[in-house]
């Protein structure tokens, strides 16, 4: 049942980051000056899926020094 869980919240942010950033895919492509769309490739989801936790801990531990370093 664990792993059921932790691979649908991977699934879930993985489908999140495709929502958001689906509407931008040309403005990104034009940023880095690409021919194509920017789309994930089926080897980026799965490594999204399966690795959330360790994106998860990098964004929370960035987060609490921005917060310290306002709260200074």
């Amino acid at each position: 049942m664990i792993v059921i869980n932790y691979i649908a919240i991977g699934a879930l942010i993985m489908f999140i980051m495709e929502v958001i950033i689906n509407p931008h895919k040309e403005e990104i492509s034009v940023i880095n000056k690409e021919d194509e769309p920017f789309e994930f490739d089926w080897i980026t989801r799965t490594f999204c899926i399966i690795a959330w936790p360790i994106a998860f801990a990098i964004i929370l531990k960035h987060a609490i020094q921005w917060i310290k370093n306002i709260l200074k």
